[in-house]
C-alpha cells in the first residue's frame, strides 16, 4: 500500500475517533485525535495528485488549522478537582450587594483566555486565506444554480452573524468589540467570500462548498465567542468606572452558548478536509480532461 493511502487511512481513522469524542463532549480527546488526523491528512495532501500550486496552498491552510488545534490543546486547562459549589463572598452589613472576593482572579483568568482566543483567531485567519487561494486556483465551472446557492448561503451566514453580534454586545461599545475580535471578523468575512466563490469552482461531489461552509461556520463561532466574551468582560469590570480595563484586552465568561467546544473541533477538522478532498478531485478531473 502506498504511503499517501496509508496517511489517508490514518487520518480517516483518527477523524472517526474525533467524531466519537465529539458525541461525548470530550474536548481534549477530540483535540488530540483531530490533531493527529490533520497532520496525517497534511502528509496526504503533500504527496497526492497533480496541481502542485493547489496542493501547496491546501497544505499551508491545513497546517495552520493543525497549529491552531495544537495551541488550543496546549492551552486547554485540566478539569477542576471540585465542582465549585461553595464560592466565598462578602455581604455588607448595610444590605448592599455581595462582593465576590474571587473577582480579580476571575478577571485575570478571563483576560488570559480571551488573549489565547485572539491568537488562535489569527492562525484561523491565515489558514482561511491559504485555503481561499487554493479554491480560487481551481478551474471555473458553469454551474449557475450551485453558484447562486453558495452566494445566498454566504450572505445568510453574514446576516446571522451580524444579528447574533448585535444580541451579544448589549450595551458594550460595538467598535471596541470589533477591535478585540478583528482577526476573527476578518476570518469570517474571508470564509464567507470563499464559500461564495466555491459555487463556481465546485467538484462533482460538492465537497469544496460543503467544506467552505463548515470553515465559515467555525470562523463565525469563533467571532461570536470572542464578542460574547468581551461583552461579558465589559459588564464584569463595571465599565462606568473603567475598572480593570486596558487597551486591547478583553475577557470571556462561560463556554460556547450555541456550539460546544468539541463540536467546534470537529468542524475545524471536517471543513478543511472536505474542501481539500474536493479540490484534489477537481484538480485531477481537470488534468485528465487536459490530457484527453
Amino acid at each position: 500500500m502506498r504511503l499517501p493511502r496509508v496517511l489517508l487511512l490514518v487520518s480517516a481513522a483518527t477523524g472517526a475517533f474525533a467524531v466519537l469524542a465529539t458525541l461525548f463532549s470530550e474536548t481534549r480527546a477530540a483535540l488530540q485525535s483531530s490533531l493527529v488526523a490533520a497532520v496525517a491528512f497534511l502528509g496526504y495532501v503533500l504527496l497526492a495528485g497533480p496541481a502542485p500550486g493547489v496542493r501547496r496552498a491546501l497544505a499551508a491552510g491545513i497546517g495552520l488549522f493543525a497549529a491552531v488545534m495544537a495551541l488550543k490543546l496546549w492551552w486547554l486547562p485540566e478539569p477542576p478537582a471540585d465542582a465549585g459549589w461553595l464560592i466565598p463572598f462578602y455581604a455588607p452589613l448595610d444590605g448592599g450587594a455581595p462582593v465576590d472576593l474571587h473577582l480579580p482572579a476571575r478577571l485575570d483568568h478571563l483576560r488570559q483566555t480571551i488573549e489565547q482566543d485572539r491568537i488562535a483567531a489569527v492562525g484561523l485567519l491565515l489558514g482561511v486565506l491559504c485555503l481561499a487561494v487554493a479554491v480560487l486556483a481551481l478551474p471555473v465551472q458553469h454551474r449557475p444554480r450551485r453558484t447562486l446557492l453558495a452566494r445566498v448561503v454566504a450572505v445568510l451566514l453574514l446576516v446571522v452573524v451580524a444579528v447574533d453580534v448585535g444580541d451579544r454586545v448589549n450595551d458594550a461599545p460595538l467598535l471596541g468589540a470589533f477591535g478585540v475580535g478583528w482577526s476573527a471578523l476578518l476570518a469570517t468575512l474571508a470564509a464567507a467570500g470563499m464559500l461564495a466563490a466555491a459555487g463556481r469552482r465546485s467538484d462533482r461531489f460538492v465537497l469544496v462548498p460543503l467544506g467552505a461552509l463548515l470553515i465559515a461556520g467555525t470562523a463565525a463561532a469563533d467571532f461570536a465567542g470572542i464578542i460574547s466574551a468581551w461583552s461579558s468582560w465589559w459588564s464584569l469590570t463595571d465599565a462606568s468606572r473603567d475598572a480593570f480595563l486596558s487597551v486591547g484586552v478583553a475577557g470571556s465568561v462561560g463556554g460556547w452558548t450555541d456550539v460546544s467546544a468539541a463540536v467546534q473541533v470537529a468542524m475545524a477538522l471536517a471543513g478543511p478536509t472536505l474542501l481539500a478532498l474536493g479540490a484534489l478531485h477537481a484538480s485531477r478531473d481537470t488534468s485528465a480532461a487536459d490530457r484527453q
